[in-house]
């Protein structure tokens, strides 16, 4: 009863943020961008840039004021993309599983700092995915739900990478390291101790209170009716992502007008205590490498201290001239996504796209959109020709 309660709260709460198709939209500067003009500049973008197809959802004042979608979602037989087009979100998913760990936090299921072989059904190294970890069971009984959710556990970015294994690459809690490892682990953690799976947890957690029906952790057979196939920077096919298994770190396919309610959520501070919103969006470790990813990962650098690049629980954080902004990106084989909000001004913008040309033209997007000129784009590699 108390949790149905709480569900039709939320659901009052945000259904008045939902209104949209404004004339204009306002810039992070005040300025104002009539609507006209904005898709007449994103359909040349993409036209420009050789995008298959684009998404976007755009907020102000905490409110899905517009939403558009520009190209094809099948380029062959020519059928353009709409708003409802169901997309691969990547790892758009980490802030969900972020938020969904979070509630349960908030309900005395887990804790954030209880190391995570305390919650786990057996030890580590009886599990075939992860008993490299087995290996030095001193630094792996450190690990944290907050390490993993802050990238700082010292797992791999993938396995793929180091030989199939998921041995530690740093001390747990040493420095930042992104990782889709670690979040699976988190996911694991999560299905096992309450005994059902993640797309289940999500959709009673999230998708449903939130109002996000075109969202899901796995394929849903009603996202047959219209989906997006992606496509590589040569113009060639690459398919549609159906993940039959949830990911934490990223299965979810979703709407930006979809995945802009998650956001709004998250700006307005709805369905978490506040100390858990606090912890989510606070500092927990520095990002110091001169990338996010790739072979500059390891390098450092002190070029991003003036925004304080930082990881907090599942969201990238940096500081701008409108105050502090929440981000994410989303980066699969040919679907190449970006979210960034300024909750200070109420202001965010959505971008999913299923080609693999978005990002070497992202930050005109996001510019054109709200006028963000300062997402980390160089940490994340898009500005890298």
């Amino acid at each position: 009863m108390m949790k149905t309660l709480f569900t039709l709260g939320l659901v009052c709460c945000l259904f008045p943020l939902l209104a949209q198709d404004a004339a204009r939209v306002k810039h992070l500067d005040g300025q104002y961008i009539s609507t006209e003009v904005l898709k007449e500049r994103l359909t040349y973008l993409v036209d420009s840039a050789k995008l298959a197809g684009l998404q976007v959802a755009i907020i102000n004042e905490n409110k899905l004021v517009w939403s558009g979608s520009f190209g094809f979602k099948d380029i062959e037989n020519k059928k353009g993309l709409n708003d409802s087009t169901v997309m691969y979100a990547a790892s758009l998913t980490k802030p969900v599983t972020a938020y969904i760990f979070m509630r349960l936090v908030d309900r005395g299921v887990f804790s954030l700092d209880k190391p995570i072989h305390n919650y786990l059904k057996s030890a580590i190294g009886t599990y075939p995915k992860w008993r490299d970890l087995a290996e030095d069971t001193v630094l792996f009984n450190q690990i944290t739900p907050r390490m993993l959710l802050s990238h700082s556990a010292g797992l791999p970015v993938l396995r793929q990478i180091y030989g199939n294994s998921t041995k530690l690459i740093a001390k747990p809690g040493e420095r930042f390291y992104y990782s889709n490892e670690g979040i699976n682990l988190l996911g694991l953690l999560i299905e096992e101790f309450l005994g059902k799976p993640l797309e289940v947890i999500a959709r009673e957690e999230v998708f449903e209170p939130l109002l996000m029906p075109r969202t899901s952790m796995i394929w849903e057979k009603s996202f047959e009716d219209n989906f997006s196939y992606a496509y590589f920077k040569d113009g060639k096919k690459y398919g549609s992502e159906r993940r039959r298994t949830s990911r934490a770190a990223g299965s979810m396919s979703t709407t930006a007008a979809d995945y802009a309610r998650f956001y709004i959520a998250l700006m307005t501070k709805k369905g978490l205590a506040k100390q858990s919103f606090r912890q989510m969006l606070e500092a927990q470790i520095p990002v110091a490498s001169k990338r996010g990813f790739g072979s500059f990962k390891d390098s450092l650098t002190h070029e991003n201290d003036a925004i304080k690049l930082s990881w907090g629980l599942g969201l990238g954080l940096f500081q701008s001239p409108y105050g502090k902004a929440f981000f994410h990106t989303g980066h699969g084989d040919a679907n190449q996504n970006y979210a960034v909000a300024f909750p200070e001004r109420g202001m965010a913008v959505v971008l999913l796209s299923n080609s693999e040309n978005f990002e070497k033209t992202s930050a005109q997007i996001i510019e054109a959109c709200i006028g963000d000129r300062y997402s980390p784009l160089k940490w994340l590699g898009h500005l890298d020709q």
